[in-house]
């Protein structure tokens, strides 16, 4: 337990600070960062990655921040004005998407695309057999065939011989026509509905026929040709910053509403056993050259970060206040008052010893007589 500490323990402790404060200063500083990241990797080479922590502590790691965190009202806000700062760029002007995607990728990414023959035919397969798409032909149909009428209609009105007998068959026929063409509609709908089927298929076949992967390839490029030397200043011109962070915040409530599914937490597990099951037992010297972090780049990024804040606990004189907080428990404690009386007792007996003997083969040194006073001195003093 603390108390009051020893004094020489108080001095000690003042050393020690003054110590770290030199240490954590100036020259010194890099060398002690070097000192520590050539030992940490050094160390690193004789742990594991299941020695080090386990897949069970990373899994409820993550669950926590990724699951079960709830986060502020500040994050939408914070999202918005991020939305508006991007979307008022003035990178923008200068951009095109052939700067942002170089040809070659882009033709990697169609040509893989393009592989996937089977995911193209149940895209179309399901697009066609889509009750939405169902509608939409038929409705096509009957407009054009609709349409069609209409313009046969209008042609015999103008024909010179024809004009008598349809105006005769307007005044006879004005009222019954709607019903005759109300049953000509219901008619071919139901003929739609027969052969709606066979004509989907047919659908399906003239598109998988007449779209194959070299006449899409061939006008996709044609059409990234014309799209890549646009800016992205004129393809943003149609989206307003209000529809950009609209966007986000409609991003970032489908992100807290999928976090809650089981399916979400499954592919988080997954993936957390996927990377444990092949580097579980590969060492953390070995998992840091995996991902591409050296020994450079540990002691770069340390100097960038490292001594700025020190600096900044400095100038603000937090720097000893945490040192002393975090080492003058020691220096208070029973057990270093202990070891210091101990010391203390042990030194006193030995120098006693040594004012008792005398060396071997010594003489006693006699003791100097007091000096008489003159008379003078004694009239004086009295």
């Amino acid at each position: 337990m603390a108390g009051k500490a020893h004094p020489l323990a108080q001095a000690l402790l003042d050393a020690h600070i003054a110590y770290l404060r030199e240490q954590l200063n100036g020259d010194a500083l890099q060398g002690l960062l070097e000192t520590e990241v050539d030992h940490l990797l050094e160390l690193a080479g004789e742990i594991r990655l299941n020695e080090a922590v386990t897949r069970y502590m990373i899994k409820d790691t993550v669950r926590v921040y990724a699951v079960e965190l709830e986060l502020s009202g500040a994050i939408p806000e914070l999202v918005g004005d991020i939305a508006r700062g991007l979307h008022a760029h003035p990178i923008h002007a200068d951009t095109t998407l052939g700067d942002l995607i170089p040809d070659g990728l882009f033709a990697e990414f169609l040509d893989k695309i393009l592989e996937m023959r089977e995911l193209r035919e149940r895209l179309v397969h399901e697009a066609v057999a889509n009750p939405v798409y169902a509608a939409l032909a038929s409705d096509v149909v009957l407009e054009g065939i609709r349409g069609y009428a209409q313009q046969g209609m209008e042609r015999a009105r103008r024909l010179p011989a024809a004009g008598r007998a349809v105006r005769v068959g307007q005044s006879l026929l004005g009222s019954a026509l709607p019903m005759l063409e109300e049953g000509l509609e219901e008619g071919l709908r139901k003929y739609m509905r027969r052969s709606l089927e066979e004509i989907l298929q047919r659908s399906e076949d003239f598109l998988l026929d007449h779209f194959d992967e070299e006449k899409i390839r061939e006008l996709v490029l044609d059409v990234w040709d014309l799209l890549k030397e646009k800016r992205i200043a004129s393809i943003k011109s149609g989206i307003t910053s209000l529809d950009l962070e609209e966007f986000f915040v409609i991003g970032y409530e489908t992100w807290r509403e999928l976090r809650l599914t089981p399916f979400y937490i499954a592919l988080i597990d997954s993936g957390i056993d996927s990377f444990f099951d092949k580097y579980g037992e590969t060492t953390l010297s070995d998992l840091l050259d995996e991902v591409g972090i050296t020994r450079d780049i540990a002691m770069r990024e340390a100097m960038r970060f490292a001594p700025p804040v020190i600096a900044m606990l400095e100038r603000k004189q937090l720097l000893e206040p945490i040192l002393r907080r975090n080492l003058e428990g020691f220096y208070q404690s029973s057990a270093v008052t202990k070891i210091l009386g101990e010391t203390a007792a042990a030194k006193a007996p030995a120098k006693k010893a040594a004012k008792a003997e005398a060396p071997e083969g010594a003489e006693a040194v006699p003791k100097k007589p007091a000096r008489k006073k003159a008379p003078a001195e004694k009239k004086a003093a009295e």
